[in-house]
């Protein structure tokens, strides 16, 4: 670490270690230090005149505690309630860290855009209760068939999104669109309004594009990727790619 001094010290802590709880130990008197450092993300602290065995040893039990509630508490707020994927929120804040890095490292990702296609008419025939379970069950299928590397996000309403690193080249895009479609144009067994189950043939539209090649940025990437996309349900593709 480079010298610094207070809480400077703990907001350069804070930039490689965001997965560890932190306590500050500390000789400064002044009488708001400690509020503000757990203000900048530090879980407790000690002044050094006050530290013994038994209280440094309580501190650390209750400050890991306290950081995994915390974060607990972090990762439900980025869920999408119905459907446990990431939540547009989540989604927005991590394509900015895979743009970072992939302009750090000089590397590629892709981004695909689903959208379902008629269903509201699955809302109007057997209510909303059986569009809830569709979601669910897409959202189930999504997380099922993910590699480890890739992000999935329901983006709002019937539309889903998934961060895709490791894709180098439109054919490795057209590839994996191709999977994904397959895997999610299924029939799917949902109840209506009166209990009964009904079996619905699912359609979807998936459109994909490249980072960098079609846009360094998240308002054009997903701008591309739901033309993109549009143009696939459009001329009943399925699937299309950008490029």
């Amino acid at each position: 670490m480079p010298e610094s001094l207070g809480l400077n010290t703990l907001v350069t802590v804070k930039q490689f270690a965001h997965d560890v709880p932190i306590i500050v130990l500390t000789g400064n008197a002044e009488e708001h230090f400690g509020e503000k450092a757990i203000q900048l993300g530090a879980q407790d602290y000690l002044p050094k005149s006050d530290i013994s065995g038994p209280l440094l040893s309580r501190t650390i039990v209750i400050s890991k505690e306290r950081f995994e509630l915390h974060k607990n508490l972090e990762q439900l707020v980025k869920l999408d309630r119905l459907t446990m994927l990431y939540n547009r929120g989540a989604f927005d804040e991590q394509i900015q860290l895979a743009i970072r890095e992939a302009q750090r490292h000089q590397l590629r990702f892709a981004l695909l855009f689903i959208d379902l296609d008629k269903f509201k008419p699955v809302n109007d025939l057997y209510g909303h209760q059986a569009g809830d379970q569709l979601l669910k069950l897409i959202g189930a299928k999504l997380k099922m068939n993910n590699r480890a590397s890739d992000y999935i996000a329901r983006y709002g309403g019937d539309e889903f999104v998934i961060i895709a690193k490791h894709i180098n080249s439109v054919d490795e895009l057209e590839q994996l669109s191709r999977i994904k479609y397959e895997q999610l144009a299924d029939t799917y067994c949902v109840e209506d309004l009166n209990g009964k189950i009904v079996e619905i043939q699912l359609e979807l539209s998936i459109g994909g594009v490249l980072y960098p090649e079609d846009g360094i940025s998240e308002e054009v990437l997903l701008s591309q990727a739901d033309q993109v996309m549009y143009e696939a349900k459009t001329n009943g593709l399925g699937f299309k790619v950008a490029g």
